[in-house]
């Protein structure tokens, strides 16, 4: 459901909600009258365009075939440049038009690949996913005041923070500066998605989000409930929500009780534990699953880069130490400084090892696209690798 709201006169809100190609899209126009919704219409008919395509369709369906590191890259890859597309699209029309000049539009979409959902994120509006009646907030608003909170600067409430708030860091049609956040969500039977602008965020929290959408059946009526209760508490803004309802996912690559305990061992990885579980997310959309069984040597260099190693299953020997689930191996190598490990100082098998690979180029490409995890990485490494260097 999309409305005007109670106080603007046009909405410059747009959205795709296409359940049989897997492809739901909201965006919320800037820039002045007309020239915002040209901005969203855009972002939603490009990128539409792009990720209907063949080349994604096929991407999608050989990433929920095998889980492999070229089937994410490569389907995350042509995620993102669907989006890009249209952020190239907005630009060349503001060049073109001198009215338009200075219009954009926040994006948040996904992709259903199998048995998960592919997110592709740029600006303040929001996706949230609903389990079991309590709802996550999966992606982190790029304005000035999530900046500003992510840094540890005391903001009290009122007027500061909605001044704040308003001001956008990121978007499509923000020139060669915008980025765009992509990363992977596994999805279970019976999950709700919700896509939605900030005139909708704004009004109605993360909580209240998880209480509405659990307690109406149908995904239209929660849709019409969310924007009913932005509309009742002000509505100054347009109000878009894109409800969706997982009947049954697809195929994937590893059950859903194995995802739960793997949540719980990430969280206590030195390097993900002080990351909320959405950061998480967007985080391990670098990390790649490999087996190793007795006598295995894990390799510090693999893949065409330095290593780390997550372990998720088994233990492992290295320095005359076990380590077990949880441990970050060669955290050093994330930084690609220093001389590899000799020999003698790589992790070795105990039994059968189910571990996740980091690699440094890729770890390095993600701190550069994402600064607000970029700073609480390397502050667990520099404390991982200061540990290391003392003992």
């Amino acid at each position: 459901m999309t409305h005007v709201g109670n106080v603007r006169d046009h909405n410059e809100d747009a959205y795709v909600a296409d359940a049989d190609e897997g492809v739901f899209v909201v965006c919320d126009g800037m820039g002045g009258h007309a020239a915002g919704e040209v901005a969203s219409a855009l972002g939603v008919r490009i990128t539409q365009e792009h990720w209907m395509s063949a080349a994604t369709q096929r991407a999608a369906a050989d990433w929920a075939a095998a889980s492999t590191l070229e089937a994410r890259r490569t389907l995350l890859t042509a995620v993102k440049a669907g989006v890009m597309a249209a952020h190239r699209a907005i630009c060349d029309q503001a060049t073109e038009d001198p009215t338009k000049r200075g219009m954009g539009t926040t994006f948040t979409g996904l992709v259903v690949a199998g048995g998960d959902a592919i997110i592709a994120h740029a600006g303040d509006s929001r996706a949230y996913l609903v389990r079991g009646g309590i709802a996550m907030q999966l992606t982190e608003d790029h304005t000035l005041l999530a900046r500003l909170l992510a840094a540890g600067l005391p903001m009290a409430e009122g007027q500061d923070i909605h001044r704040w708030k308003g001001v956008i860091t990121n978007a499509l049609g923000f020139g060669d500066d915008t980025k765009v956040i992509t990363f992977i969500v596994p999805l279970s039977d019976g999950d709700k998605l919700l896509l939605c602008s900030d005139g909708v965020s704004e009004y109605v929290g993360e909580a209240e989000v998880g209480q509405v959408l659990a307690s109406q059946l149908s995904p239209a009526r929660a849709a019409q409930r969310l924007v009913e209760l932005a509309l009742e508490r002000g509505g100054e803004d347009n109000a878009t929500a894109l409800v969706i309802k997982v009947i049954e996912a697809g195929e994937s690559q590893v059950p859903a009780a194995q995802r739960q305990r793997d949540d719980e061992i990430l969280g206590l990885c030195p390097l993900l534990e002080d990351l909320s579980p959405q950061q998480r997310l967007r985080a391990l959309r670098i990390a790649t699953n490999r087996d190793f069984v007795a006598g295995d040597v894990l390799p510090e260099a693999a893949m065409g880069s330095r290593v780390a190693w997550i372990l998720m299953d088994g233990a492992v020997v290295i320095g005359g130490q076990t380590e077990d689930t949880g441990t970050l191996l060669y955290p050093e190598a994330l930084l690609g400084q220093g001389p590899p490990r000799k020999a003698d100082a790589l992790a070795v098998a105990v039994a059968e090892v189910r571990a996740k690979a980091i690699r440094a180029d890729d770890f390095l490409e993600l701190a550069g696209e994402d600064p607000d995890l970029a700073e609480p990485m390397y502050a667990a490494l520099a404390k991982l690798i200061g540990k290391a260097l003392a003992g």
